[in-house]
């Protein structure tokens, strides 16, 4: 956690880097009035994959060149053909925002609606480039996403029922969700403990 905790600056390797402007920043504030850090995490093996700092309205965040993602095989339902092979993939898929005084987080989505969203945006890492094209067998998913060797920012469309996996097109908004836990640190005891970090 002391990675948290300093408030100083970093530098990182030319990798990952994320900025954006929160929409509404009194849902921010409802978080921490100053020193609120934004981070990108995969919050199902706790990993801190970037950290970066709010000011005012307006955040950026990296993930450092060296940081090598713990990647697995891709996993692709029937129906959806990729080619040239089956990368091993690994997805950062929820941004935080996090106050170290308050123990406050609330998540932070990219989407084009702050409650009812049709597009959010994720980030994939994959080992190498490949194309995904298909609708999987039996349920209304659609791919038509191209990766690249690296990190690739994908969007989730949906429309009535009908999920479309893509390339992202357009920069879409950030929100700032309710206030997801005032004990953070209990929450995501992984994530906040250091052990599993980019940096």
């Amino acid at each position: 956690m002391v990675f948290l905790s300093l408030g100083v600056c970093f530098s990182v390797g030319e990798g990952l880097s994320i900025a954006g402007q929160v929409r509404n920043p009194a849902a921010a504030a409802q978080v921490g009035p100053s020193q609120v850090r934004v981070l990108l995490t995969n919050l199902g093996q706790g990993f801190l994959v970037g950290i970066g700092t709010l000011d005012g309205t307006r955040f950026s965040l990296r993930v450092p060149d060296s940081f090598r993602p713990p990647v697995t095989p891709l996993s692709v339902c029937p129906g959806v053909s990729v080619t040239p092979a089956t990368p091993r993939t690994y997805t950062a898929e929820t941004l935080l925002i996090y106050h170290q005084g308050r123990n406050a987080a609330a998540t932070l989505i990219q989407a084009d609606d702050p409650t009812d969203p049709t597009r959010r945006g994720q980030w994939v890492f994959s080992d190498r480039a490949a194309t995904l094209r298909g609708r999987c067998t039996g349920l209304n998913t659609h791919y038509d996403l191209t990766l690249t060797q690296g990190w690739n920012a994908v969007t989730t469309v949906t429309h009535s029922g009908r999920f479309e996996i893509t390339n992202a097109t357009t920069n879409l908004p950030y929100w700032v969700q309710p206030v997801l836990t005032r004990e953070a640190r209990t929450t995501f005891p992984a994530l906040f403990s250091g052990a599993r970090t980019a940096f």
